[in-house]
């Protein structure tokens, strides 16, 4: 598939620039599990929510939200508190009823052991952020060594008692990039944090929203490829990395924010059809 560039338009950039303007407002938001995040105030509370809403960002979108739904109805209005003094014995209950309310490919054991691993790093270093930076560097061209370092040292910590290591579908929730998963979900948490504008909320001001990497997901794989900002054919953090190349050429400085056109768009034609 390969799409026209509207005529109204001179070149591709305009008609990014355009479609950006039409989608990244705050009507976005209710649709998006961004909303999780911005329910709150605090800081701490802000990233934990959005760490947990993307983690969560897997398959049909009205799903996704009623899951996180559910989810945020246990956490209550405090998921810092909540992930500081989480039990994994109290919760082993009710998160085992999550996959009846959710889908079967995210299951209560795997957010045990999340919410059980983010306590560790939590009480470590104080906030998502803190454990981030510990492997940023400006000078590296994108945030991938950055974010490689923060999986592993997550993945570092002990898993809940009764458990014996991490299990293969808690690291496919949270991927390394240096596997060349795309790590779409966890690009999308990035964006939310760094990028700040009316939908993203812009915390991580130490990070330079230049390095981020597009979230990689069916809507924006496909768009990327019918416009021409990617040659290859199957989804890696390779691929993220091409299209968010092409996409400096249109703004150097904040090439991400192009996420919002090339998936409203996808959504769109999608509705089309």
């Amino acid at each position: 598939m390969k799409l026209q560039i509207p005529r109204e338009f001179k070149n591709l950039k305009d008609y990014l620039d355009w479609l950006f303007k039409k989608y990244n407002t705050p009507d976005f938001i209710n649709s998006d599990p961004i909303k999780f995040a911005h329910r709150f105030k605090n800081p701490q509370d802000i990233e934990v929510a959005g760490f947990i809403a993307s983690t969560l960002a897997m398959g049909n979108r009205k799903i996704i939200l009623l899951s996180n739904e559910h989810l945020f109805d246990l956490i209550g209005d405090k998921p810092y508190e909540f992930i500081l003094e989480f039990d994994p014995f109290w919760y082993e209950k009710a998160l085992n009823n999550f996959v009846h309310f959710a889908y079967r490919n995210i299951e209560g054991k795997d957010l045990l052991v999340i919410f059980y691993l983010l306590k560790q790093a939590l009480r470590k270093y104080g906030s998502l952020k803190n454990l981030f930076l510990k492997y940023y560097d400006e000078k590296q061209p994108t945030i991938k060594q950055a974010l490689s370092g923060f999986v592993k040292e997550i993945f570092s910590f002990d898993p809940p008692p009764k458990f014996n290591g991490i299990p293969e579908s808690v690291k496919g929730l949270i991927p390394d990039p240096e596997k060349n998963s795309a790590c779409k979900r966890l690009n999308m948490f990035l964006r939310w944090m760094v990028r700040k504008d009316s939908v993203d909320l812009g915390l991580w001001e130490e990070v330079d929203k230049s390095k981020l990497i597009i979230p990689l997901d069916t809507h924006v794989s496909k768009i990327s490829r019918a416009l021409g900002l990617t040659q290859r054919k199957t989804d890696s953090w390779k691929t993220a990395e091409e299209i968010t190349f092409n996409l400096k050429k249109f703004d150097p400085s904040d090439p991400v924010k192009y996420d919002f056109a090339i998936f409203g768009l996808g959504v769109e034609l999608k509705e089309q059809n």
